[in-house]
Parts: C-alpha cells; sequence; structure tokens
C-alpha cells in the first residue's frame, strides 16, 4: 500500500490541474489574465530534491507524456520538458543545500522555464500570435504569482512526505 502512495499523489497533481481550472472564478481577471497551475511540475521538483533524480525524471516523462496526451495538441513537448526539468534541477541541487526555500525559488526558476520552452515551440510552430510582452505581463506573471501562492500553501506539508517516502525508499 505505501509503494503506491508516491503514483497516487503524483496523479491527484496531475488531475488537481485541471479540477483548480475549472473551479477557478471566471471573472474580469480570468478574462484578461492566463492563470496557468504547475502543480505537477512543482511536484516534480520536489520529488527529484528529496526522494532522488531517478523518480524525479521517470515520473516526468510518463507524466508529461500523459500531459501531452490530453492537455496539449503537439506531442512531447512536456514529456521532454518535465524530464529535462527534473534532471536539471537535480544537478542544480548539487550545488545548493537542500533548503525548502531553495527548492522552492528553484520550483518557479523551472515554471518560468517550462513558461518560455512552451511559449517559445507555440510561437515557432505558429500556434500563438501574442507577443512577448502580452506573454510576460498577461501569462508569465500571473502563472508565477498562482504558482507561489501554491508553493506556499503546499512546499511543507509536501516536502515531510517526500522525505518519508525517500527515507523508506533507501531503506529499502
Amino acid at each position: 500500500m505505501k509503494k503506491l502512495f508516491l503514483p497516487f499523489l503524483a496523479t491527484v497533481f496531475f488531475m488537481s490541474e485541471s479540477i483548480f481550472i475549472d473551479l477557478w472564478p471566471k471573472d474580469e481577471l480570468y478574462q484578461q489574465y492566463v492563470f496557468v497551475p504547475r502543480f505537477l511540475l512543482i511536484f516534480l521538483i520536489f520529488l527529484t530534491v528529496y526522494v532522488t533524480q531517478t523518480h524525479g525524471m521517470v515520473y516526468g516523462l510518463i507524466f508529461g507524456m500523459l500531459y501531452d496526451i490530453v492537455y496539449t495538441e503537439v506531442l512531447g513537448i512536456y514529456m521532454f520538458s518535465f524530464t529535462l526539468i527534473a534532471y536539471m534541477m537535480a544537478k542544480v541541487m548539487k550545488i545548493f543545500h537542500n533548503h525548502l526555500f531553495i527548492t522552492g525559488f528553484l520550483s518557479m526558476m523551472a515554471v518560468s522555464v517550462l513558461e518560455f520552452y512552451v511559449y517559445g515551440i507555440q510561437l515557432l510552430i505558429g500556434k500563438t500570435n501574442m507577443s512577448f510582452h502580452d506573454f510576460y505581463s498577461h501569462r508569465l506573471l500571473p502563472t508565477l504569482v498562482l504558482n507561489v501562492i501554491f508553493i506556499i500553501l503546499c512546499s511543507y506539508p509536501l516536502k515531510q512526505w517526500l522525505v518519508k517516502i525517500g527515507r523508506r525508499e533507501r531503506e529499502e
């Protein structure tokens, strides 16, 4: 039963993004700004830091593929980026101390990298005509604010769960 907790937790974060969007109030703020929850990516960063790099990359590959199949028209964008970001964060965390604040900050950097990457790919293939200024002010900044609030609310319990799972993985 304990073995299934990590896949269950990843699935909850995967599904929570679409549930959050469905429950988000559709008022004037929603019409003007694009709030993109990146809860799964934040979970993958925390998984990479507090469990193992391998877990982060494997879950990034699997859930990135699911993300591409469910949410996007272009297959491979999230599968590649989630795996690469998990790998990069594992390498960056070898330089920095394994502190919750640093992990949260690096998660926000990962969200920014992902947003720029997806925007660049969409711009390259012609799926968007959004200017960089509009992208920055109407999508990137609201997305970062939303995900900072998520990190503030959920980072400590998430860290505690993942540290416990990581400890159990190392014992086995």
